[in-house]
């Protein structure tokens, strides 16, 4: 009658630590899954999500005083408010400069607040700055006899020269007879044009070469740029084009798009076709 109520044994607390095992187990069986918002696609960790938007989805941002390029458009407008090298403009013609004292230097030449005061020794010719002196040397030791007179700057010919001059005078001698607006260089006249120009109206402001179309443009861009936004997804090459990173891609898969029409045989690659083609309709040719 004396014998004591059975004590719980000490060991059963340990079914308490139990439920472990099924939280192992759903990291295990249930990977994280994430969604791109702009297409099906499904990626486990959220650093190929984000390798896939940038490389996808989003359109480089190129900043127009520098050149740098952003992924994002906040990047860029705060590397334009903070560290962009031509961030410095002027405010009587807006031109950027790189360093405050280039700013200042040019206030005072361009827009009228110094004084030539030194002298080339040869020709006697004056100048704002020794360093444009320097500069005008050059045209007695080597043969550029047309020397800028605002900078010192020498050139072997004369359009060279009036070229030159319009960077610091702010003249935009090229007008557009369609809607009157003015441009300082040629070349920013021609891709003015484009806009006009109906059946291609997108052309490059560096080579003048235009495009019916904007893709063919925006590809285009990137052999300028350096940009090479297609990736190849199995050894992670990158192009500047979808094509062109299709094309690398059939060496990994082996695929064979271009068949023979003559004898069936089948090529990666187009000119592979035609380089066989020759051959083939001299052989089957009676």
């Amino acid at each position: 009658g004396r014998r004591k109520s059975a004590e719980p044994p000490k060991r059963k607390k340990k079914a308490a630590k139990e439920p472990k095992a099924p939280v192992q187990k759903s990291k295990c069986e249930e990977k994280e899954t994430l969604t791109c918002e702009k297409c099906p696609r499904v990626f486990n960790t959220r650093w190929y999500l984000e390798k896939h938007m940038n490389v996808t989805h989003r359109r480089m941002q190129i900043c127009d005083k520098c050149g740098k390029k952003f992924v994002l458009e906040s990047e860029l407008s705060l590397h334009q408010q903070t560290d962009c090298e031509k961030n410095i403009q002027c405010v009587s013609c807006n031109k950027s400069f790189k360093k405050l004292w280039s700013l200042h230097e040019h206030i005072k030449i361009v827009h009228g607040y110094a004084e030539k005061k030194f002298s080339c020794e040869i020709c006697e010719k004056k100048f704002y700055t020794m360093a444009h002196v320097r500069k005008h040397m050059v045209a007695h030791t080597k043969d550029m006899p047309f020397t800028c007179e605002t900078c010192g700057k020498s050139f072997k010919r004369s359009m060279s020269l009036k070229v030159h001059s319009l960077q610091h005078s702010g003249e935009k001698p090229f007008r557009c007879e369609n809607c009157d607006e003015r441009f300082q260089y040629k070349y920013q006249l021609r891709s003015h044009m484009s806009i006009h120009i109906g059946h291609k109206q997108f052309m490059c402001q560096w080579c003048g070469k235009d495009f019916n179309m904007k893709q063919y443009f925006d590809e285009h861009m990137k052999t300028h740029t350096g940009e090479k936004p297609f990736i190849c997804e199995i050894c992670g090459k990158s192009f500047t084009s979808r094509p062109n990173m299709k094309r690398h891609r059939r060496t990994h898969t082996g695929e064979k798009p271009y068949p023979c029409d003559v004898c069936g045989q089948r090529f990666r690659f187009s000119n592979m076709l035609k380089a066989h083609k020759e051959k083939c309709f001299r052989v089957t040719s009676p």
